[in-house]
């Protein structure tokens, strides 16, 4: 049985959910502005340049905040099994920290986060153990939300503007999902472990 959230745990959560949908939505609008050619120089006024520049500035600083959280959170909710005697595979600076290495990030963080929610609630922690749907719901929509993104990129520099805007939409989309499936993730950890409080998760 789960404990129930206090006031802070509840405040938390709200704090994850609003940062998701302010950097999608920003992120939509920084792609947007994009596509239309408002963030270009030569051809978009100053009114209009100076807002796209105030959006995607709000983007790049919500996501960093966003990063700073949830890197914050990964650790703690690691730390927390170990300190309880639990033998971690990933420790509690893996948990995040894999994050940022080129090719283990896509595989490593999710192998952290399948041992976080399994310790939390008891259940098999093996890699090639059953992954929980919303676990897999989260790391597949991160995973392509990234790689679509990152695809329009390389082919809208080749000249292919209308596959680049489809790529566009689908990567805003899946991110969007993937960041309200990780917000389901911390609310679940957070009562498995017991009520984790926001003291302790910024300790």
């Amino acid at each position: 049985m789960t404990a129930p959230k206090s006031l802070q745990d509840t405040l938390f959560d709200t704090a994850v959910i609003a940062g998701v949908g302010l950097i999608g939505g920003s992120l939509a609008l920084v792609v947007v502005c994009d596509r239309l050619g408002l963030a270009d120089p030569q051809t978009a006024s100053r009114p209009v340049l100076a807002t796209s520049l105030a959006i995607a500035l709000i983007q790049l600083a919500s996501a960093l905040l966003c990063v700073i959280i949830s890197a914050m959170w990964l650790h703690r909710a690691s730390a927390n099994l170990a300190a309880r005697g639990i033998a971690m595979q990933y420790s509690p600076g893996g948990a995040w920290g894999w994050y940022f290495l080129p090719i283990a990030n896509l595989f490593k963080p999710l192998g952290a986060m399948k041992e976080i929610w399994a310790e939390s609630f008891g259940r098999d922690d093996s890699f090639a153990g059953s992954t929980d749907p919303l676990l897999a719901r989260w790391w597949t929509s991160w995973i392509v939300g990234n790689v679509a993104l990152s695809m329009s990129a390389r082919i809208e520099a080749i000249g292919g503007a209308s596959a680049a805007a489809v790529l566009d939409i689908v990567g805003v989309i899946a991110l969007f999902v993937a960041g309200f499936c990780f917000a389901r993730i911390v609310d679940a950890v957070t009562r498995a472990q017991g009520g984790l409080s926001v003291a302790a998760t910024f300790a």
